[in-house]
């Protein structure tokens, strides 16, 4: 006996699971329908053709290192109103009553002048090491110049003041025993610091040059040159 045509359907449906078949005749035929479920952990695809997205990090750039000594022990003053008054071997650079910087020497020699025409260089006088407490406590402090007044003075014998010296071979260096620290470049010592955070920013100004100069004539027992550098 031959199918009957809706016996041939149920068994076409059967063997075809990839097509909707209708119940009755006459009923429409429905498209399936489907589904996406997309796990909420599951990461979206990324196409071919996407560029990785950049890596991100919290990490935070390192602080740029100081170009000064920080902070900085300074006096500030105006460069076009400064005066020299002598008295008991001190020459004293004055801006009214402030004073701007004491140089030791005689009545008759050109200290003074020379005091005069660095300050008028500058419209501040820095230092470091002021207040260290030690009994030879001037030759630990070190003293140097900011702010360009932009005025070019001469200062009198200024090359017998100063001496060279390698910037890029600097090297910070504790003396032992308590005595404190230094800078030097090779054998040749530039000045003595009371620590070693002292050291470390005569070093960063000393950086900056390639000469130190030292004005002042003081006593055999004391330090007390007023430092610049070129």
């Amino acid at each position: 006996m031959r199918p009957t045509p809706r016996l041939a359907l149920a068994a076409l449906c059967v063997l075809a699971t990839a097509t909707a078949c209708g119940g009755d005749e006459g009923d429409p035929v429905t498209a399936p329908t489907f589904s996406t479920v997309v796990s909420p952990t599951a990461a979206p695809a990324e196409s071919a053709s996407a560029s990785p997205a950049p890596a991100r990090s919290s990490a935070r750039p390192s602080p740029a290192a100081p170009s000064w000594p920080s902070p900085a022990d300074c006096v500030s003053y105006n460069p076009n109103n400064l005066t020299v008054q002598y008295e008991a071997g001190i020459h004293q650079v004055m801006d009214g009553s402030k004073i701007v910087a004491r140089l030791h020497g005689g009545p008759g020699e050109n200290i003074g002048d020379q005091g005069l025409a660095l300050a008028q260089r500058y419209k501040r006088h820095c230092f470091i090491g002021r207040g260290n407490g030690r009994e030879d406590a001037n030759a630990f402090v070190f003293d140097y110049w900011r702010d360009s007044s932009g005025k070019r003075t001469t200062i009198p014998g200024e090359d017998d003041a100063c001496s060279s010296y390698d910037r890029g071979n600097l090297q910070v260096n504790d003396m032992g025993g308590g005595q404190g620290w230094r800078v030097k470049d090779d054998d040749n010592v530039l000045h003595l610091f009371d620590d070693e955070s002292d050291a470390r920013d005569g070093r960063l100004v000393l950086a900056k040059y390639g000469r130190i100069c030292r004005l002042g004539n003081p006593p055999d027992d004391d330090q007390d040159y007023v430092t610049y550098g070129r």
